[in-house]
């Protein structure tokens, strides 16, 4: 683990050590009810991980985000957004944003990545287990990516020019 890593993971953010693992704060947006309970379950059973919030719509995501400045935010792409507003990057400003996407296609998960998220889980494609290593991993400054979303950022790195059409 990196030092970087170990103090987030240690509370030794700011120089002081706090003998003791931090708590990790997460806002879920969703706009499925079922899917929220689901991932507000599996981040409860994890150690050091809190629920600050959960919302259905852009507008109340970027309120919660800026009232709770959770460590993590976990955004579905299904999400509604008011018109002008970059959801992603007002996200990003309080939050690390982790997106939740049921696309597999190259081009669409390019352009994600291109994006100021810090993870990408593809539905299908991740356990429960993976949520809660997402979360922890972007929490402590990793990123965390499913399968096809590394396949998709292994192939924009080796082909840069195709990559920008993605976008």
């Amino acid at each position: 683990m990196s030092d970087t890593a170990t103090a987030a993971a240690t509370g030794d953010i700011d120089g002081r050590t706090t003998g003791r693992p931090r708590t990790i704060s997460a806002l879920i947006v969703h706009p499925g009810g079922s899917e929220q309970t689901a991932l507000r379950t599996v981040l409860d059973a994890g150690e050091r991980v809190r629920v600050l919030g959960l919302a259905r719509d852009g507008r109340e995501a970027v309120r919660l985000a800026h009232r709770l400045r959770p460590t993590v935010t976990l955004l579905d792409d299904r999400v509604t957004t008011p018109e002008g507003t970059d959801l992603v990057r007002a996200l990003a400003r309080r939050s690390r944003v982790i997106v939740l996407t049921g696309s597999t296609d190259r081009p669409t998960i390019t352009a994600m990545l291109c994006r100021p998220i810090r993870g990408c889980l593809v539905y299908g494609q991740f356990e429960p287990a993976d949520v809660l290593g997402a979360v922890r991993a972007v929490a402590s400054g990793l990123g965390w990516l499913s399968p096809v979303a590394v396949a998709a950022a292994s192939w924009s790195l080796r082909n840069p020019s195709n990559a920008g059409a993605a976008r």
